[in-house]
């Protein structure tokens, strides 16, 4: 019989020795579990600290606007006659400008013949053709865009005074 009680003896301290390695597995896989989902829930960043927050926030001061939009209309519609004619021979134009900074209106009073000039110069180059697709229409919208601002922002201190110009009538005969 004492061979019998060894033999249930050693049964059941390899029992516990197992239940004891399950529970030490358990809870190492349940660690890296935590570990995983921590690192996924804060995108695990691989830069030193401090270093993302600084590029956030300036990143968030160049893009960010200062107050509402605010909508400067140019006035009566500009009429030009194209240089590349295909099937139009004139384009008739009405803007608005979009700015935050109150001083641009102000600025767009005052500019507002060499605006319109420079906006006449830029519109007499139109191919009529690639107006007629929305690319060619955001193309000049761009194009207008940046010769407004370059007009608005010579002698003052802003940067790109200008948003978009947007388009309230566009008119080929």
């Amino acid at each position: 019989m004492a061979e019998g009680d060894e033999a249930a003896a050693e049964k059941k301290g390899g029992n516990k020795l197992i239940v004891i390695l399950l529970a030490v597995l358990i809870v190492v896989i349940l660690a890296i579990g935590a570990v995983v989902t921590a690192l996924l829930l804060t995108g695990g960043d691989d830069k030193p600290p401090g270093e993302g927050e600084e590029a956030t926030e300036q990143s968030e001061e160049v893009e960010k606007p200062e107050g509402p939009p605010i909508n400067v209309s140019l006035g009566d519609p500009i009429t030009v006659n194209l240089s590349k004619q295909n099937d139009a021979n004139v384009l008739q134009v009405q803007l608005e400008l979009v700015t935050r900074e109150p001083k641009v209106e102000e600025l767009v009073k005052t500019q507002r013949s060499r605006i319109v000039n420079d906006v006449m110069l830029v519109l007499s180059d139109v191919d009529s053709a690639e107006l007629r697709t929305r690319a060619g229409k955001e193309a000049l919208q761009q194009s207008l865009t940046e010769e407004i601002n370059r007009i608005l922002s010579d002698g003052s201190e802003l940067d790109q005074p200008v948003e978009n110009v947007y388009f309230t009538k566009l008119l080929m005969q």
